[in-house]
């Protein structure tokens, strides 16, 4: 790679270095979070297609702007020209340790990289991670053997050549028994074959193992909680949350409205299927990160509003809401911390899914239940007052009566008089003469 510091009269080229910095840090982040993602789901996954989609059309943005990308790896950390733009600990987590650790020291990316490319070399990768009890390569060899026309990389054999000569150059074979055979040189190659196995005068040499040793083995204490607590985290490791970080880490940069709408339509998706299997933890976390992306990118990126209300409108569609209905019954059973999950990804919801859970609540028979659910909806009511117009002219009663407290506390005087005005349509008696009696009492204002 070129010296990122290019002169220029009118100081251009400090601002052009300092962009190149700044997308191939981008990038390169890009990349190793895809590299070490990409076996949480399996290849012919949707989700896998997506994640080498938005790392191949970032490096091919970067080609076409920036030319090559290429980047040094050292022992923690990656460098592009001398700055660090990753860094992490010596650790199989690390993909700098993990490429310096088996010999890579610099890779490039050419134009014309595909999906396939990427694709191979994450799987290599990922391979070769955690070292193979008995392994047949290593990953330099696995990447010369795949050949990847547009991914290049430089590897040094320094350390296993020094090893391999001081071993070498140590290696003398002994007798037991000293003979004048010893002073014959190496060359007489007759010599070596009473090593080889199935020789005619192979000699088999037994070890035996003293009883001593056997309590190196004992784990202690200390090592036993470790290694429980090691096995504890991989039991607990959720893949498909995993998965739905890397999706945001993507949205974050993507410029491409046809991979945004493809992500966010995963997203709704892997939304969906966490309250199917009630992980309101998980349904959280999506909505909580889709609306901060939204908020976030709506002034920089304004194409991307229209594809945030339609994920909005189809998250609260009664067939997307309809999984909460199991747990209407048992939701008083829940622990408090999923109960404060639960009604987090509620409130969440955009406000029209008021008029879907009030659409609900019909279902719903616990007391404790309903009571809960109505709050829900009066919060939305509060923020939209299209939202209470439909509930207080609605066919529940309870749901009705509870809109006209709502009402009774807006600030606006005259906004209320006029949503009470439209009560006096509902078909309940009972909450027609509540709108009266609240009519009565506005007039003292």
């Amino acid at each position: 790679m070129d010296d990122l510091s290019r002169s220029t009269d009118d100081g251009n080229g400090a601002n052009f270095a300092a962009t190149e910095m700044a997308a191939a840090e981008r990038v390169i982040n890009i990349i190793l979070t895809g590299m070490k993602n990409y076996p949480v789901f399996p290849a012919d996954h949707a989700s896998t297609g997506s994640l080498l989609q938005g790392v191949q059309q970032s490096i091919a943005r970067f080609n076409d702007e920036f030319d090559e990308l290429s980047f040094e790896v050292t022992q923690k950390q990656i460098l592009y020209g001398d700055k660090p733009v990753y860094s992490g600990e010596a650790s199989a987590d690390n993909p700098a340790h993990v490429l310096y650790r088996d010999g890579i020291r610099w890779v490039v990316f050419t134009k014309g990289v595909d999906e396939a490319e990427l694709a191979v070399l994450f799987k290599t990768f990922n391979y070769y991670r955690v070292i193979p009890d008995e392994p047949e390569d290593d990953l330099v060899t696995a990447l010369w053997r795949a050949d990847l026309q547009h991914i290049l990389y430089e590897a040094s054999y320094e350390l296993w050549d020094a090893e391999l000569q001081s071993d070498l150059s140590q290696f003398q074979p002994t007798s037991p028994h000293p003979s004048p055979d010893q002073e014959e040189t190496l060359s007489d190659t007759s010599k070596w074959e009473k090593l080889r196995p199935g020789s005619a005068d192979y000699q088999q040499v037994s070890i035996v193992v003293t009883p001593e040793d056997q309590g190196l083995w004992n784990l202690t204490p200390d090592e036993q909680q470790y290694i429980g607590a090691l096995i504890q985290e991989e039991q607990e490791y959720d893949s498909r949350e995993a998965a739905v970080r890397l999706m945001f880490l993507v949205l974050k940069h993507e410029d491409e409205i046809q991979v945004y709408e493809s992500i966010l339509s995963y997203l709704k998706e892997e939304f969906c299927s966490a309250l199917f299997s009630h992980n309101f933890r998980r349904a959280y976390f999506i909505l909580d990160n889709v609306r901060k992306s939204g908020v976030s990118l709506a002034s920089e990126k304004p194409w991307t509003v229209p594809t945030h209300n339609r994920f909005y409108d189809d998250i609260t569609r009664p067939l997307t809401l309809q999984p909460l209905i199991p747990l209407w019954p048992v939701l008083a059973t829940l622990p408090g911390a999923e109960i404060k999950n639960f009604v987090a990804v509620l409130q969440c919801l955009p406000t029209k899914a008021g008029l879907t859970l009030a659409a609900m609540l019909a279902q719903v028979t616990s007391s404790h239940a309903r009571g809960l659910i109505t709050e829900i909806i009066a919060s939305y009511a509060t923020r939209d007052l299209m939202v209470m117009e439909v509930l207080l002219c609605g066919p529940d009663e309870d749901l009705a009566l509870r809109m006209l407290r709502v009402v009774r506390d807006l600030p606006d005087r005259q906004e209320a008089m006029r949503l009470l005005g439209l009560v006096t349509k509902n078909s309940s008696q009972k909450v027609r003469v509540e709108a009266g009696r609240l009519l009565g009492w506005q007039d003292r204002y």
